[in-house]
């Protein structure tokens, strides 16, 4: 079974790319049992000396930090926060669309591309585009720097706050509006039974 991370079609892509880009590398983070397979498919690609398997880094902002593009071709993402750490080293992200974070997080065109899950020629072509595109690649990555910043701790706690506040004013509403809807159910429901007799 793949690897939700899909580091395999990362890989894939990369090997699109990195003949006409012998400058550029792809360093891998993480770990894992695809670890031996990953690396079968480096050399099936000739990537050995553009791609490498790291293993885990903590913290890995200062490896985020000296990239160029981060790019995350996972098939589920809980929420993202990779992406999140990314952006706020400022550095754009490639990433798939898949469910439940990228979307939410990346202003596609603007602080980081999205493209289809599991299409290689799309993250390709993506990761391509930033590469070649010397000032566009720098001006997403001052983007991706400011949009960070939504996720700051601070602006989270002080969201929660609001919404805390505001549950705890309309408590009363919403208990009232609780208990009309059970009443209006219970006479439904003696109508409905008072009607079959």
């Amino acid at each position: 079974m793949p690897c939700l991370k899909r580091f395999d079609l990362l890989i894939e892509a990369f090997a699109d790319i990195a003949p006409k880009h012998p400058d550029w590398t792809l360093r891998i983070y993480g770990a894992g049992p695809e670890k031996g397979p990953l690396q079968q498919l480096i050399e099936k690609h000739g990537l050995g000396a553009q791609a490498a398997l790291l293993g885990v880094v903590s913290p890995i902002e200062p490896e985020f930090a000296k990239a160029s593009v981060v790019a995350s071709a996972s098939n589920a993402e809980s929420f993202g926060m990779t992406l999140v750490e990314a952006m706020r080293c400022g550095v754009p992200v490639v990433s798939t669309n898949c469910p439940l974070g990228p979307a939410e997080i990346i202003r596609d065109g603007v602080d980081g591309r999205l493209v289809p899950v599991g299409d290689r020629q799309a993250l390709s072509t993506a990761l391509a585009d930033l590469i070649a595109d010397e000032p566009g690649h720098r001006r997403m990555g001052r983007a991706a720097r400011r949009a960070a910043h939504r996720y700051d701790p601070e602006r989270i706690v002080d969201t929660y706050e609001d919404l805390f506040a505001e549950l705890a004013t309309t408590r009363k509403t919403r208990a009232r509006q609780r208990s009309k809807a059970r009443s209006r159910a219970m006479a439904a429901r003696l109508v409905r039974r008072l009607g079959g007799r």
